[in-house]
């Protein structure tokens, strides 16, 4: 077993480095490592059904699809996350409480009481500090989690209460009370002497395993994969399964409300509900169809046609925002 702390920050190269791993490593692996404020988002959910778009956006909060199913989390630098990967059995390649028990038993390590749902998340009393997820790749497991050491909470539940509801097979997070396990510990350490502290622990625990460093290519490998994936809009956002969602257009007659269906990104069927005369207004907005759901997208479309959605009664101002709020 090769014990790896990695000690870049960058969400998007941490997120590279899981998929390169899982598809490139000869030996098994358990990584520890730390991300800047971030919300990482399953393979199978809808991004905007997942966050808050605009505080996100506000933050300048990246968000990033991993290759792994399950929930929506939120990574800062109080937040220690673990990696492992495995050869697995083909008979029996998805198998949580194999990697659970593990954190489980760190946890224990230091003092602190842990339960396990049937979810494979771990909850001390009634606050869950740390979900778990798994992604199967060939003859190997990449199954990872984070542990809440210190997370700023409040920043937390800004990022992942939403502000829009959208329709569709997307998977949706499951929302539980989460807390901090720091003030649960004995002593007063900080996040990477924590960090620290697993890996000497994991070392301990899996004899004759051994700590590893990045080589130049796998750092060179990774950053292309970051690049070329993980900072697309086309990942991140598009991947999403297809949803629909609706939008209040305020007008000088009232509001009103089209109904969107969006399949990778991108809108394919706009529908105007309730009584609503004007063909022409309505056939503009049904223009949109074939845009992404994306601001400079949406932004464009109001410019090339400003002059007909005024004079069709559209209050123009905030139009983009009504497609994310």
């Amino acid at each position: 077993m090769l014990i790896f702390h990695r000690l870049f920050t960058d969400p998007y190269m941490n997120i590279a480095a899981e998929e390169y791993f899982v598809k490139h490593a000869t030996e098994d692996m358990c990584m520890i490592w730390i991300n800047e404020q971030s919300v990482i988002i399953g393979k199978h959910q809808n991004a905007f059904a997942e966050i808050n778009y605009h505080y996100v956006r506000a933050n300048q909060i990246p968000v990033i699809r991993r290759i792994s199913g399950g929930g929506a989390v939120y990574h800062d630098t109080g937040n220690v996350n673990f990696t492992f990967i495995q050869k697995t059995d083909k008979y029996n390649q998805v198998d949580f409480k194999r990697f659970t028990s593990i954190i489980a038993n760190f946890m224990q390590s230091l003092g602190i009481e842990v339960n396990i749902n049937k979810r494979n998340s771990l909850f001390t009393g009634n606050l869950k500090f740390s979900g778990h997820a798994e992604h199967i790749f060939h003859d190997r497991v990449l199954h990872h989690g984070t542990i809440l050491f210190n997370t700023d909470l409040e920043k937390l539940q800004n990022c992942l209460t939403p502000e829009k509801k959208y329709t569709g097979k997307a998977m949706a997070s499951v929302r539980s009370d989460v807390g901090n396990i720091a003030p649960l510990l004995s002593e007063n350490i900080d996040t990477i002497q924590f960090a620290k502290k697993m890996v000497v622990w994991l070392l301990d625990f899996y004899p004759g395993s051994n700590a590893y460093n990045l080589h130049p290519d796998e750092t060179d490998a990774i950053f292309q994969l970051s690049e070329t994936k993980y900072k697309t809009w086309g990942w991140n956002f598009g991947y999403s399964p297809s949803y629909t969602f609706i939008v209040n257009v305020p007008t000088h007659s009232g509001i009103l409300s089209l109904s969107i269906k969006t399949e990778n990104g991108k809108f394919i069927n706009i529908d105007l509900t309730g009584e609503f005369n004007n063909n022409e207004l309505s056939n503009l907005l049904k223009s949109m169809t074939g845009l992404l759901h994306k601001e400079v997208e949406i932004d464009r479309f109001v410019e090339n046609n400003r002059n007909s959605l005024e004079l069709a009664g559209v209050n123009i101002v905030n139009f983009c925002e009504r497609f994310f709020q």
